[in-house]
């Protein structure tokens, strides 16, 4: 072969060559092309449960205990719905790896609300894949912050975490609509669990898939509160909001009824539950959320929001909480002729702390007229030297907590025991001896504005995380401490107040009693204790 013929043929191979090589890295890169634009495929789960795939595209990374983290595959990257507790997201980012991706395609992290098991993953996982991380307005500037403590943890104590700064970039009101490749969110404006609670629509692979966050926490039928609406029922600093709430599942009751609904606690749910949704079974389970905010909205309505949260203010007509002085309340009964105050907390810093509150009060020149204690415990009687020398006001307590009011009045105060009772000008009162916490502890039973009040001192109390320890540390939960605790709950479960004055409010609590949250107090407090 003449060797012009001969190089014509080796440039025709190589040709050849180069064209094979061409298609097959076209083929790669339509390969992944296609496989970066195509939703995963294989078995769906049909329960919540574990790290799997809810719908095509869709994931549940259920091992993000106590709220579940939701990723969502589109042609423009990973997006994750909420962001877990794990500072480090180590949670997430496993469960990533286990289902085949890769943290760092993550271009979106959107947060259904500020609580601290949704949010606090969100600057790590922001930081590793720069994605951008979106969140409802009125939550932001608290993200930003990284406090107060209250607006990420609400009422659960997790005191070995610590909330911190989370850059927000894009702030939403609901209504926007967001696009990833072919995924399409509608943003839902949600508050009342959280001032800046949002729900996500997703339209995707031809399904409608809402994602609820804490606006619906789980799929089982609501009770007392557990569909998340207990968040309206706790003082204004949690951020929840009953009259925003109940708007808000209103609002999801009128929508179409979504194919998938993925709550932010699908573990509360026992044994797992379907994310498929009937109209039948959608319609009920908001209905029980409506139905306790409607009455929660009615109650605040009739009686007022009468929480103790350090806001001055009047609970019934001449009945006022004037506040906290450190972690006491102060209490005071006005009535025509006299000015009864509950305890005497706070140090000397008692009088001008009531010399504020009186003149604010218009009540010049107005003295109190008698102390009535809960206890003869430092944290009650801290008060009592400046203000009998200031006000000169008998001091009534048992005969146990007299022994320690006497080293700290002047000579010749006048000290009463709960046989004077009528005495001071307390109406309708009864004086109820207590045992098993504290210095010969007493609680004061009286009617008022056609109310039972109840003053109770620190038996019993609204249990909380550290409430719980401080209870334990100071009642002998095994001897004869326990047993006169126990009996001073028996005793006071005849009283049935209507209003619910402690000396110590736990989570800024609502001074008004339904239904049978008396009972629960007190049967929340005896399991504690009894053996």
């Amino acid at each position: 072969m003449p060797e012009a013929a001969k190089a014509r043929g080796r440039g025709l191979v190589r040709l050849a060559i180069a064209g094979v090589v061409v298609s097959l890295c076209a083929a790669v890169v339509w390969i992944a092309t296609w496989r970066s634009f195509a939703p995963r495929s294989g078995p769906l789960s049909p329960v919540l449960e574990g790290a799997v795939a809810v719908a095509p595209g869709v994931f549940l990374l259920g091992k993000t205990a106590p709220a579940a983290v939701y990723l969502v595959e589109t042609a423009d990257g990973l997006v994750l719905v909420d962001s877990g507790l794990d500072a480090d997201a180590q949670a997430v980012k496993s469960q990533l790896r286990e289902l085949g991706f890769d943290a760092r395609a993550l271009v979106a992290i959107l947060l259904t609300h500020v609580h601290a098991d949704h949010s606090l993953g969100a600057g790590h996982l922001r930081k590793v894949s720069g994605a951008r991380v979106y969140a409802g307005r009125a939550d932001c500037a608290t993200l930003r912050a990284g406090g107060p403590r209250e607006a990420f943890f609400s009422m659960f104590h997790m005191p070995h975490l610590a909330p911190h700064a989370t850059a927000v970039d894009v702030e939403l009101v609901g209504d926007e609509t967001l696009t990833f490749g072919d995924a399409r969110f509608t943003v839902l404006a949600t508050p009342g669990h959280t001032p800046g609670s949002v729900c996500y629509l997703l339209e995707y692979e031809g399904q409608r898939i809402l994602f609820t966050g804490d606006v619906v926490q789980h799929l089982r039928h609501p009770r007392d509160g557990d569909l998340g609406t207990y968040a309206a029922h706790l003082a204004p600093a949690y951020g929840g909001n009953a009259r925003d709430y109940l708007a808000s599942l209103e609002r999801l009751r009128a929508m179409p009824v979504p194919d998938l609904v993925l709550p932010g606690h699908p573990l509360m749910d026992v044994p797992p539950e379907s994310p498929r949704m009937s109209d039948q079974r959608w319609h009920a389970l908001l209905d029980g959320g409506i139905s306790d905010l409607r009455q929660l909205v009615a109650r605040y309505d009739v009686d007022g929001a009468s929480f103790l949260d350090g806001t001055p203010r009047e609970l019934l007509a001449g009945l006022h909480y004037f506040g906290n002085l450190g972690s006491a309340a102060v209490y005071c009964l006005s009535t025509p002729k006299r000015l009864v105050l509950f305890d005497a907390p706070g140090g000397p810093a008692l009088v001008e702390f009531l010399k504020e509150r009186f003149q604010k009060k218009g009540w010049t020149g107005r003295k109190v007229s008698a102390i009535l204690l809960t206890s003869g415990d430092d944290e009650r009687i801290a008060g009592l030297a400046a203000i009998t020398r200031e006000m000169g006001c008998p001091v009534l307590g048992s005969k146990a907590a007299l022994v320690q009011v006497r080293r700290l009045c002047p000579p010749g105060a006048e000290l009463l025991t709960e046989a004077d009772l009528a005495r001071t000008g307390l109406p309708d009162a009864t004086a109820i001896p207590l045992a098993g916490r504290g210095v010969g502890p007493l609680a004061y039973q009286f009617r008022w504005a056609g109310k039972t009040v109840l003053v109770s001192g620190a038996i019993p109390v609204k249990l909380s995380g550290p409430a719980l320890e401080r209870l334990c540390a100071e009642v002998d939960c095994r001897g004869t401490g326990a047993a006169a605790y126990i009996q001073s709950l028996a005793r006071l479960a005849d009283v049935r107040p209507d209003l619910w004055l402690p000396a110590e409010p736990i989570q800024g609590q609502n001074a008004n009693q339904y239904d049978n949250d008396w009972e629960k107090v007190l049967q929340q407090n005896r399991r504690v204790l009894e053996p």
